[in-house]
């Protein structure tokens, strides 16, 4: 594969550059409050916990008006090998940063897996510059399984609320664990770490094309690690954190992150088809449970949003749901705010068959992701309605049903598919 992503100022700095163990890189859009902290605690925590390896950190920075990079090389001193890159962001058709709040972070990521490839790296630390809850922990964390265990990717285990991440906890999470049979976090994005033998044999292989920036990279790569033939695990990081920036609209944030499952679901479709049943996937760091705190849930509104889509989006549910599926969704329509219940077999079912009207092509990608929402915001607040009086111990169990509906309701979705490629 070429070498054109790579900026002239990477090229410049690769060029008789010594090998480096450890990669630890930063990604940063006018970061400059956040990330020279982070630079100095994982620049820190390397040091100490891998006294023996050579650690380079490297700021991969998105068009900083902040003067970030400067700051963070500032932070660092002279004791620490560091570089700093400016990397190109691509457009997306659906034009919306990751949860992160790190535009063009698929461009970045490739960047430092090239230069972690030519520099023969053991490990590539990868951490978003706005992360408020880096602790010298991580490195131990996140790199010590790779250098230790033979992990090939260490994908990050945030603690969280009762309600906070639902599209990841009642549907991408569920959904990779019933395709891929792992029982993983989703992409909640902020770090990973990746093996030096993940980076050469897996990352540097892929296609790092449009597809991937309109679809975002946390999906993508949570999907990777669970589909390719790589040695995972999860790290307990603790609560996650982070300098808030802005985020796109709630239907563009649901068809980036579950329009890409469904992409990687056409891509790996003879890995998926054969998978039963789940396994739990390795873990580092101390246990956690979901976090007590409610937080504010207006279900009030999560149902209009609903009953809105009613109004506005029959004509589009009636092609992509079949006919029984399409009137029990109609049947919601009639329930008042206290009786309103959008079981969760009726959920998985809605979801199983977006992903084969997408898979079918039935109507334009985008839209049909997008019509998807209201029925998102329909279900979650049926959860909240149905748990939320009965703690947190009720919402954890509510969440391995829902996980095990999505495996026991799988064969559904393989004999249709199946029926759609035929």
């Amino acid at each position: 594969m070429g070498d054109s992503f790579i900026p002239d100022s990477a090229r410049t700095l690769l060029d008789g550059a010594e090998p480096a163990d450890l990669v630890v890189g930063l990604l940063t859009v006018d970061d400059k409050a956040t990330a020279p902290g982070i630079a100095r605690v994982l620049a820190e925590g390397c040091a100490r916990s891998f006294p023996q390896r050579r650690t380079l950190v490297v700021n991969c920075d998105a068009g900083s008006q902040d003067e970030t990079p400067q700051h963070i090389e500032q932070a660092l001193g002279a004791g620490t090998r560091f570089w700093g890159i400016r990397h190109p962001v691509r457009g997306t058709s659906f034009n919306v940063l990751s949860e992160s709040g790190v535009p063009g972070r698929e461009a970045a990521v490739h960047i430092l897996a090239a230069i972690a490839g030519q520099l023969n790296a053991t490990a590539c630390l990868v951490v978003d510059g706005n992360m408020k809850s880096v602790d010298a922990s991580w490195p131990q964390l996140l790199i010590d399984p790779i250098l230790d265990k033979g992990i090939d990717c260490v994908l990050p285990w945030f603690q969280r609320n009762c309600y906070e991440g639902t599209l990841t906890n009642t549907l991408l999470a569920p959904l990779t664990r019933a395709l891929y049979g792992k029982r993983i976090p989703y992409h909640l994005g902020g770090t990973y770490a990746f093996s030096g033998n993940m980076i050469r044999s897996t990352l540097l292989r892929q296609p790092w094309d449009e597809e991937m920036a309109q679809y975002g990279f946390d999906g993508w790569v949570t999907t990777l690690a669970v589909a390719e033939q790589l040695q995972i695990c999860r790290a307990m990081l603790g609560p996650r954190m982070q300098q808030v920036k802005p985020m796109g609209e709630l239907s563009t944030i649901v068809a980036q992150a579950v329009g890409c499952a469904f992409h990687l679901m056409e891509r790996y479709q003879e890995k998926w088809e054969s998978v039963t049943g789940s396994i739990v996937v390795p873990t580092v760091g101390t246990p956690m449970k979901l976090g007590a705190e409610i937080g504010s849930i207006n279900v009030e509104r999560m149902v209009n949003g609903f009953r809105q889509g009613l109004r506005d989006l029959l004509p589009v549910w009636q092609i992509i749901l079949p006919t029984e599926t399409f009137q029990q969704v109609l049947e919601l329509g009639v329930e008042d705010m206290d009786g309103f219940r959008f079981s969760s077999g009726l959920w998985v079912q809605v979801v199983y068959d977006f992903a084969l009207a997408y898979h079918d092509r039935l109507l334009h990608r985008e839209h049909l992701l997008k019509a998807l929402t209201p029925l998102y915001l329909g279900y979650t607040a049926s959860f909240v309605i149905e748990t939320r009086s009965q703690g947190v111990e009720q919402v954890e169990l509510e969440l391995a049903r829902l996980s095990e509906q999505f495996e026991t309701m799988k064969p559904y979705l393989v004999q249709r598919w199946r029926w759609h490629d035929e």
